[in-house]
């Protein structure tokens, strides 16, 4: 597993109880996957390409492992208003090797798969770049099937070219970055983040997207976090 520190793994089942009448109460899915299924935490993220594995990046908080997304809340209690959103911020780098001066492969995606299945997020940055929300994306994997609940992608057509002005500017993120918490590029994306989640754990349903992973013709894969606690999906 490298570039992670497992610190903790935390797992909780579901609960069903009867009411007065006989009938049946139960959390749904989504409660008990926000209370504590399989969260994870680590010291930052290797990701790794399904079906080229020399394609990797790097995804990590920003200054430690115990970040946490930041409520857009006001007031103090009893008059605290809540909206349920936060903010959470990380690092992307593509630090996939390749020759000195290479352009390929390009990360034009990056994602989250989180528990319950929100929606409703907004890029805060970068601004520019021609970064775009996508959510409720259904993907199939050779490691199988999962649902990217908000990503941030890049206008890009099949062969990696951009679909939003000249296509010879190449928009994702370049090779040859270096790992490392702080390298790469910032984003920040607002919405409802599910409660209780460092941004390490949010980041633990990483997925991000290479175009041109090999040198002659159109060429996608997917990346996953490194790891052998990385199911498929994550939330099942």
């Amino acid at each position: 597993m490298s570039e992670t520190d497992s610190e903790s793994l935390v797992a909780a089942g579901g609960l069903e109880r009867q009411d007065g009448e006989g009938g049946r109460l139960r959390r749904s899915a989504a409660r008990r996957l926000e209370v504590g299924f399989s969260l994870i935490a680590v010291s930052a993220h290797t990701v790794r390409g399904i079906g080229e594995p020399s394609a990797t990046a790097f995804v990590g908080s920003p200054t430690t492992a115990s970040d946490r997304p930041v409520p857009i809340a006001w007031g103090t209690a009893p008059n605290r208003f809540d909206q349920g959103s936060s903010v959470a911020c990380f690092f992307v780098a593509n630090t996939t090797m390749r020759s000195e001066g290479a352009e390929w492969p390009r990360l034009t995606a990056v994602g989250f798969e989180l528990p319950g299945a929100p929606s409703g997020f907004t890029l805060l940055a970068p601004q520019g770049g021609g970064w775009e929300i996508d959510e409720q994306v259904a993907l199939a994997t050779s490691r199988g099937s999962l649902t990217v609940d908000v990503a941030i992608v890049a206008p890009v057509n099949p062969m990696g070219r951009s679909t939003s002005g000249d296509p010879r500017h190449l928009r994702g993120l370049p090779p040859n970055q270096p790992a490392g918490r702080g390298n790469g590029t910032p984003f920040c994306i607002a919405g409802p983040f599910p409660a209780g989640l460092s941004i390490e754990q949010i980041i633990n349903g990483v997925v991000v997207q290479f175009h041109n992973v090999q040198p002659h013709g159109p060429s996608i894969d997917l990346g996953l976090w490194d790891s052998p606690m990385r199911a498929v999906p994550l939330y099942p």
